[in-house]
């Protein structure tokens, strides 16, 4: 595998070579005569031997510095340096790969007087920052940055608030430079008003640690928002009342920004289908996303059986009842030591309601299942956060101590083929961690700390009344109530000491050694229960099992960084040892093995335009308890699962290429992902489908793979002159997995195609239009047989009119079409809003009228492994709201 990952790599930069060594390479420097300085922005025109037409062209930077690819079979060039600081300079040159020195007399260029009438280009480029002018795409109709934030061209907004830049999440977000929310920018996108900022700000190539700037190079993309005013008080909010039934919206967010210290705070009720809970996800990398064994991905051992969530707005199906506090302060002292507390607090209620037919494709026949869902979701989550933070270049330091406490509870009522089922998830979780980190200069080298220690703790029960799987548990004797209770608790810690070093010419060298230490204890029973009566149930449906991982590592990272040229090779060595105990199931296990993971990191610039990325990558992912159990565990009312096996190892090699352009000054962005993956397990699932569709998992000590191939296009070009966005988009995905299906072994496949296009078209004045269109194609099978093949088209569309001064209609309108072979589900909707601007104020009156057509039920197909479902969802009923909104 090892061997055709390098194939594949070898193949793609091969690609470039010609590219690369098929040209020549014009380079040098400008400077003034007798004075030896720099001469910045001289344009380098280069010619044919005659003059008469211009090949290419560059510009001196603030060094004077220029570098030119030429592409001509000419045996010489004509040079022309031409500026309105200097004498006019023109020289000829071989047609070869040369650096060149020139020196120019100064000199002030006379022209005559001329008006120029143009529109000016919203989007600045200087060095590694784009700045988009949030003036120049700002509508009427935008309240938020936000509302600005989805039409800015070479930037993706997904549904959820995260921002994408060249299709790779954005590594930090700033406000003039400072980061407030720790990853969790929805409060700010969706809360700061738009007329309180200047430009937003692409900070390509950005390394968020001072100290090592000059150092370690990064290849990720900052966000920052370039405030108009220092030293503000602003926010916005909304008071809202509608029907039906009765409805409420209600807002508050007030926020200081001044040159020491910011705050944002936020006060947010509604029942009208909007998900604040969004406004509180993290949605940047993590600090020390690199520690193996992270804890942030913990899920919750069960809960009620899902509806799948409709590839629509949420708005149109959330029924709840939502409340948010959340207060987020940063102080900068006068030793520029940085204070930041994060509290916020959700109390939110979900309902969600829909039927679900489901067929299961199995190896020698079909099982078919019809469910009606009726769930509840009650989410209490309290998250208090206090860092201290010092990022100067002489050095960084933060520490980071944070507290979560859930309370979630979810209920549902369930009918599977006309049998009702009652259920009830208590999930209350703790969790508390402390992460440090500091990097020192001592000598000529950076000494590199880090501490992480985490506690989290889980006491966790599912009911189920009446209960289910009788054919196993009690002979096939029908009892009143099923109970899985399970307790669990974590401890984490990952200790590390390492350095940096400056090797000149470029490289650096950095590397940690480190300790990591993980216990896992989870224990489990299932009892029946009839009447006062109640039976436990014995091995193997109990689970008493102890987890502990200690691995020691030992990092090294060599990096290049160059102007045109970085490279990175991670050689990383660890040992870990693994060791499972369960006395009741008179189970464990022992293991210990060597782990070798490499990654290497190529970037090229082959023009201040373009660039290409490849990555290489081998992982070794080893899985913890929640993947490792003797007992069954009962994960819903007809699930059940028993993982005894081997520890579950999956090792990933992967390989990734990007080719990213960007022209700024022309306002056209694009950019092309491909991935490839390639996966080794040791164990694989093994699925029982009963008649009733009771499905019963078990996992099972067998060699198996899979394999991905991921290629997503995104390209966009804004047109000043029409006030025009056009983004075209382009995904494809093929996967493939072997499982045990009944007994048989099959090969699993999915996948599919979706292109898109969106359009926005902002005057300013008289109309605004905005359009989308996405198509998704998806074909699974199972073995030789297809699951059958389904169609996917969204269509959205928002005409603005401003028939006169400080009045605003909206016309919003979508059309959803899903297909499944001969089935089809054709669903449109549409809204009106109208919003009166109170004159010489930043007050304003909107009336809001959605689902005009009142469509109830939402149908949609989906394809998951062996199975295809096809659901019909409960929409929110036709609604009216009036809302006076105002901004500060």
């Amino acid at each position: 595998m090892i061997i055709r990952t390098v194939i594949i790599s070898v193949i793609f930069i091969l690609g470039f070579i010609p590219q690369i060594y098929g040209q020549a390479i014009l380079s040098g420097k400008v400077l003034y005569k007798q004075q030896n300085i720099p001469v910045f922005g001289v344009n380098v025109l280069v010619k044919d031997p005659e003059g008469k037409n211009t090949m290419t062209f560059g510009v001196t930077n603030d060094k004077g510095q220029f570098l030119i690819q030429i592409q001509s079979e000419s045996d010489s060039l004509l040079i022309e340096f031409r500026s309105l600081t200097i004498q006019e300079y023109q020289m000829v040159v071989s047609n070869v790969s040369q650096q060149i020195l020139v020196e120019v007399e100064e000199a002030m260029q006379e022209i005559p007087e001329f008006t120029l009438k143009s529109i000016k280009n919203p989007i600045t480029a200087k060095n590694d920052t784009i700045s988009y002018s949030v003036e120049g795409f700002a509508t009427p109709n935008d309240r938020v940055i936000a509302d600005i934030l989805k039409r800015l061209p070479g930037i993706e907004v997904l549904d959820n608030g995260r921002i994408l830049y060249e299709g790779r999440g954005i590594h930090k977000f700033y406000i003039d430079g400072m980061d407030l929310l720790e990853g969790k920018y929805n409060l700010a996108n969706k809360n700061l008003p738009a007329d309180a900022v200047e430009s937003v700000q692409v900070l390509e190539n950005h390394q968020p640690l001072r100290v090592l700037d000059s150092l370690v190079f990064s290849d990720r993309a900052s966000l920052n928002l370039k405030l108009k005013r220092k030293n503000v008080w602003v926010g916005t909010g909304d008071v809202g009342v509608g029907a039906s039934p009765l409805l409420w919206e209600g807002k508050f967010s007030p926020m200081v920004f001044r040159n020491n210290l910011q705050m944002i705070n936020t006060v947010q009720s509604n029942n009208s289908g909007k998900d604040i809970a969004e406004e509180l996800e993290v949605l940047t990398l993590d600090d020390l996303k690199e520690n193996v064994g992270s804890l942030a991905g913990f899920k919750p051992w069960f809960g009620i059986p899902d509806l799948f969530v409709p590839n629509l707005h949420k708005e149109r199906f959330l029924f709840n009842e939502s409340h948010l506090f959340s207060a987020n302060v940063l102080k900068r002292n006068a030793n520029k030591i940085e204070f930041r507390t994060n509290v916020s607090y959700l109390h939110d209620s979900q309902r969600q309601n829909g039927q679900v037919r489901t067929a299961f494709f199995l190896p020698m026949d079909t099982v078919s299942i019809q469910e009606d869902h009726h769930n509840r979701y009650v989410r209490r989550d309290l998250e208090a956060e206090l860092s201290w933070i010092k990022n100067e270049k002489k050095g960084y330091i933060k520490n980071r101590l944070q507290l979560n406490v859930q309370n979630n509870v979810e209920l549902g009522l369930t009918h599977l083929n006309e049998i009702k089922r009652n259920q009830k998830a208590n999930l209350p979780l703790v969790s508390i961690s402390n992460k440090f980190h500091t990097l020192k200069p001592v000598g000529r080298q950076l000494v590199d700390v880090r501490s992480d220690v985490t506690f989290r703790r889980a006491n966790q029960s599912l009911s189920i009344s009446p209960g289910g799987f009788e054919q196993q548990l009690t002979e096939g004797v029908s009892f009143e109530r099923l109970v899985q209770n399970l307790e669990s608790q974590t401890f984490f810690l990952n200790n590390s000491i390492g350095l940096t070093k400056g090797l000149g010419k470029g490289w650096t060298y950095s590397g940690n050694a480190g300790l990591l230490y993980q216990l896992d204890v989870m224990e489990s029973s299932l009892s029946t229960r009839e009447g006062s009566e109640e039976a436990v149930q014995p091995f193997p449906y109990v689970n008493d099992i102890s987890y502990q991982q200690v691995r020691t590592y030992l990092k090294s990272k060599f990096t290049l960084k160059q102007e045109s040229f970085n490279f990175s090779f991670d050689i990383p060595m660890s040992y870990l040892n693994v060791q499972v105990k369960d006395p009741v199931a008179h189970q464990g296990l022992q293991m210990g093995r060597m782990i070798f993971e490499p990654q290497l990191f190529m970037k090229y610039d082959f023009t201040g335009k373009w660039n290409s990325v490849v990555r290489l990558k081998r992982k070794n992912d080893f899985k913890g308890v929640q993947d490792l159990h003797y007992g069954f565990i009962l994960r819903n009312f007809r699930t059940f699962r028993q993982q005894a096996t081997a520890v579950p190892e999956v090792v990933d090699h992967s390989l990734a290429y990007h080719l990213n352009y960007r022209d700024p000054i022309n306002s056209f962005f694009a950019n092309f992902n491909y991935t490839y993956a390639f996966m080794d397990f040791n164990t694989i699932t093994e699925n029982q489908v009963g008649a009733s569709g009771e499905i019963v998992y078990r996992t099972l000590d067998l060699q198996n793979s899979g394999e991905t191939h991921s290629l997503n296009l995104r390209s966009s070009k804004y047109m000043p002159l029409l006030f025009t966005n056009i983004i075209l988009t382009g995904l494809f995905q093929h996967r493939t997995r072997e499982q045990i299906i009944n007994g048989d072994l099959a090969v699993v496949a999915y996948q599919v195609v979706g292109p898109g296009l969106e359009l926005h078209i902002n005057p300013k004045s008289v109309v605004n239009l905005s359009y989308k269109a996405n198509f998704n194609f998806i074909n699974s099978t199972v073995g030789e047989n297809s699951l059958g093949r389904i169609q996917q088209l969204k269509q959205t569309a928002e005409l603005d009119v401003f028939p006169v001064e400080n009045h605003l209609l909206s016309v919003i309108m979508e059309v959803y079409d899903n297909r499944l072979g001969e089935n089809k589900d054709l669903t449109g909707f549409l809204d009106l809003r109208y919003r009166y601007r109170i004159p010489q104020s930043k007050w304003d009156v909107s009336l809001h009228a959605q689902n005009i057509l009142d469509n109830n039920n939402f149908g949609t197909f989906t394809a998951d492994s062996f199975m295809i479902r096809e659901q019909s969802f409960m929409l929110r009923p036709r609604q009216v709201l009036v809302n006076l909104n105002f901004s500060f």
